[in-house]
């Protein structure tokens, strides 16, 4: 009876089935990235790390609204009666049962608003993103099927980009866990699709069909999970409610801020990449781009302990326990933190001699320009899980904080490119990163939560923040 216990309580938990998720998606580092170096051409492995590029880059057309319409959601789920500019820590009008006319009025404004937006992904990536392949394009054989290939995208992250309703609406109900088991299959079957088509045909077209199949089927996954989840509220939400402009007034205020900020942020590092690959050559930028799939991946995986709460969170947040809210994002913080460093310490120490095993047409980075790039997101996620603790206010300074150090970022890595080369992208970030966004995001969070930085951060970064530099010394060293 206690290991059933035990299992359903593993099999329910947001973090377990996060982690469920994000290592299917890791298992194509493990498998299809050895497929892909050892059976493509540097031209055809910047191409295809290059579209992933490009297509996480629609996240900025998503304007912020995205973790916007999570958190409100997950603040009607806690049974606030109004959405207001900032949540209070002390008093909160709120009721023991969701809000479902509220959430309602939520989901119809989210409906609307992303029939506009994927109208602005459909235009932005037929152009300024058609525009960035020309170049690469030019460096593989088939440059038609490349294109083919490009098209695909378009219409799979369109498709995907307006599905994000379904996904915002079950992540703001907390159905963290459940979202997340039907990923790891969907990701599973995906893997396992693309490998057969590796071994059929060394097709860059054929691979990136089946991906783009499998993103979506997952739109449709997602919408199938939302009918079915809270009594079949879905149904009635989706009938009884319309585009709400007072709502939206009280939306868009907070969205843009956040939708700033994300430019400034992920959007000005991705951007970063997509302009080297138009100056630098298919193999460097072939083995920079590897780099920061890999280190952008370490990063989701270590995400899934703090993220995988945001909901419960906010929930947290607008019932105004904010104890229990300081324990869970301390636990969540921790864990992310130490997986994140151990991952970056495995990929230092084997990342050449796998390679070197594949016989791949590429190498890894250098490993000093790999730290540096670890240095720089470990320092962001350390800013970023405070900005996110503290956004549970719904009170949003992250584009001030990703605006500052977006700015500092771009001027450092101008300054440096011409004597440093890559390296003074690392190094724009972390200018960018300690230099503002990291104290000032902790410096919100920690006086919302009325807690010192010394009694919050002694749980969370002092261990993995020691294992870190204590690596970094004995690499230096050797």
């Amino acid at each position: 009876m206690e290991t059933r216990k035990i299992i359903d309580k593993l099999w329910n938990s947001p973090t377990i089935t996060s982690w469920m998720s994000y290592a299917t998606r890791a298992l194509s580092l493990f498998v299809i990235l050895p497929l892909i170096l050892k059976r493509f051409h540097d031209g055809e492995i910047a191409l295809w790390y290059l579209f992933s590029t490009i297509i996480s880059l629609q996240g900025l057309l998503d304007l912020g609204f995205r973790n916007t319409f999570i958190r409100l959601i997950s603040y009607a789920m806690g049974g606030i009666e109004e959405i207001t500019a900032v949540v209070s820590t002390k008093v909160n009008k709120t009721s023991a049962d969701p809000n479902w006319s509220l959430i309602g009025k939520i989901y119809a404004n989210m409906t609307y608003i992303y029939g506009w937006l994927t109208i602005l992904v459909i235009l932005a990536m037929g152009t300024l993103g058609s525009w960035s392949m020309v170049r690469p394009i030019s460096f593989v054989q088939n440059s038609q099927a490349a294109w083919i290939s490009w098209g695909i995208i378009i219409i799979a992250s369109a498709y995907k980009f307006y599905g994000s309703i379904y996904s915002n609406y079950l992540e703001g109900l907390n159905k963290i866990a459940l979202v997340r088991r039907w990923e790891a299959v969907t990701s599973t079957a995906s893997i396992g699709s693309s490998i057969i088509a590796l071994f059929i045909s060394d097709s860059l077209l054929l691979l990136v069909f089946i991906n783009q199949l499998w993103v979506v089927i997952s739109v449709i996954r997602n919408y199938y999970l939302s009918r079915f989840v809270e009594n079949n509220q879905f149904k009635r939400i989706n009938i009884d409610y319309s585009f709400d402009r007072e709502l939206f007034n009280k939306i868009w205020p907070v969205a843009w801020r956040s939708g700033l900020s994300g430019f400034m942020s992920n959007g000005l590092n991705n951007l970063s990449s997509v302009l080297y690959a138009q100056i630098g050559s298919s193999a460097s930028v072939a083995s920079y781009l590897l780099a920061l799939r890999i280190i952008t991946q370490l990063r989701e995986i270590s995400m899934a302990p703090f993220y995988s709460k945001i909901p419960l969170y906010s929930k947290l947040r607008v019932q105004g326990n904010i104890q229990q809210l300081v324990k869970t994002a301390q636990r969540g913080m921790l864990l992310s933190h130490l997986v994140f460093i151990i991952g970056v310490i495995t990929v230092s120490v084997s990342a050449k001699w796998i390679i070197s095993l594949l016989n791949s047409n590429i190498e890894f980075i250098p490993n000093d320009l790999w730290i540096l790039l670890s240095v720089a997101y470990f320092i962001h996620r350390f800013g970023a899980m405070h900005m996110q603790l503290y956004l549970t206010t719904n009170h949003v300074i992250s584009h001030i904080a990703d605006g500052v150090s977006g700015i500092i970022f771009v001027l450092i890595s101008y300054i440096f490119i011409n004597t440093m080369g890559l390296y003074a992208i690392p190094i724009g970030m972390i200018a960018g990163y300690l230099g503002f966004y990291a104290w000032y995001a902790a410096s919100f969070s920690l006086n919302s939560l009325a807690i010192s930085f010394y009694n919050f951060e002694k749980r969370v970064t002092i261990i993995p923040l020691l294992l870190f530099i204590f690596y970094i010394a004995i690499d230096y060293i050797i």
